[in-house]
C-alpha cells in the first residue's frame, strides 16, 4: 500500500501536457525579522518609572534582597569606575517579597533613598571622571519589589538568598545572566567592560563608515564615549 501511495502521488503531482507557453513565477521575498524587543518597566524608590533595558545603553540590572545586601554592596562598588559614563547605568531590583518590609513599606523607601543620597556622594570623583558633572543621584536607580510585579517578568521567579545579575545589551536585549555573581565580582566587571567595549567599537566603526561614505574624517563618533576607566580590584 505505501508504494501504491506513492505511485499515486506521483501521479497527482505530474503535470499536465500542454502546448501553452510557460508563464515564469516570481516569488515574493520572505524575511525573517527578530522578535520584538521585550521592555521591562518599574517604579524607583523616588516614584519614577524607569527603563531598565534602554536601547542604546549597557544595562547592569542587579537582583537582592535581605541576606544578600552585602554581596550587592560589594558588586555595585566595582560598577563604580563605569558609573557617569553615557553608554552605561546599574540598576538595582531589592526583592521584598515575603519580607517584614512589607507591613511598613514607607519606612523601607525612606531608607532606600537615605542610602542613594550618601552613595552620590562617593560615586561624584567618578562621574567627574567619566566627563559626567550632573549629580549623581538623579541617576540612582534602586527599585523595591514588594509585590512581586518586576522580579517575574525578569525571570527570578522564586525568591533567593544569591545575588543575580542580568546583562542587556544596546539594543535592549539580554547579553547574559548569573544566578549566583556573590563569589565572581572579577567575572562580572569583565562582562560589563567587554560589552561596552563592544559599543564603542561599533560606534566608531559606524562613524568610520560614515566619513568614508561622506568623503569627510569625522574626529569623534556620533555618541563620544569616555575612555575607559581601569577596573576596580575585587573586594576582600
Amino acid at each position: 500500500m505505501a508504494m501504491a501511495a506513492c505511485v499515486l502521488a506521483s501521479s497527482a503531482t505530474a503535470p499536465a501536457q500542454t502546448n501553452a507557453p510557460t508563464v515564469p513565477v516570481t516569488r515574493a521575498a520572505v524575511s525573517i525579522s527578530a522578535p520584538p524587543l521585550r521592555k521591562f518597566r518599574a517604579v524607583d524608590a523616588d516614584n519614577h518609572t524607569i527603563l531598565l533595558n534602554h536601547p542604546g545603553l549597557i544595562t547592569l540590572v542587579l537582583g537582592t534582597n535581605e541576606d544578600s545586601q552585602d554581596g550587592a554592596r560589594a558588586a555595585g562598588k566595582t560598577m563604580y569606575p563605569l558609573q557617569g559614563r553615557p553608554d552605561f547605568q546599574l540598576i538595582v531590583v531589592v526583592d521584598l517579597r515575603d519580607s517584614i518590609a512589607t507591613w511598613v513599606p514607607s519606612v523601607v523607601l525612606a531608607q532606600m533613598r537615605s542610602n542613594l543620597d550618601r552613595e552620590a556622594i562617593e560615586l561624584k570623583p567618578y562621574f567627574l571622571k567619566n566627563g559626567n558633572g550632573s549629580n549623581p543621584r538623579k541617576s540612582s536607580y534602586v527599585i523595591p519589589d514588594f509585590a512581586g510585579t518586576i522580579c517575574p517578568q525578569l525571570g527570578w521567579i522564586g525568591s533567593s538568598d544569591n545575588l543575580r545579575g542580568i546583562l542587556f545589551g544596546a539594543d535592549g536585549r539580554e547579553i547574559e545572566r548569573w544566578d549566583k555573581i556573590d563569589d565572581d565580582m572579577t567575572g562580572l566587571q569583565t562582562a560589563v567592560r567587554t560589552a561596552i567595549q563592544a559599543l564603542i567599537d561599533a560606534d566608531q566603526a559606524k562613524a568610520a563608515a560614515a566619513a568614508k561614505t561622506q568623503g569627510t574624517k569625522l574626529l569623534q563618533p556620533p555618541a563620544p564615549h569616555p575612555p575607559l576607566i581601569p577596573p576596580a580590584p575585587p573586594p576582600n
